[in-house]
């Protein structure tokens, strides 16, 4: 019995920490009644036409979208967390960063 609780415990705590860290230039933003959706060209999860969003709620947000609109006017790059991949659904950013 303690090993199926270990095991159970160990899958559902893996499954609560996993991201993927996806990086690209933004292709497109689409904010939509107090949520930032966008796309990233060629990253990684193959993304065809599925987009990330968050919500714009506080200040960290607030600066993410700032982030977002001087990467797509520069052509910089943004690395993004997500739980998953998107598939056929739009998925909710963890968090978003920018390497220089």
């Amino acid at each position: 019995m303690k090993i199926y609780l270990s095991v159970a415990a160990l899958l559902l705590s893996t499954s609560v920490f996993a991201n993927v860290t996806v990086q690209g230039e933004i292709e497109r933003i689409f904010p939509n009644l107090g949520v930032v959706n966008f796309k990233l060209k060629n990253d990684r999860c193959g993304n065809t036409g599925q987009y990330y969003y968050f919500p714009l709620t506080n200040e960290r947000e607030k600066a993410w979208y700032s982030m977002i609109l001087a990467a797509a006017n520069t052509g910089k790059r943004v690395v993004v967390s997500v739980p998953q991949c998107p598939t056929n659904a739009y998925v909710q950013v963890r968090y978003i960063y920018q390497e220089f």
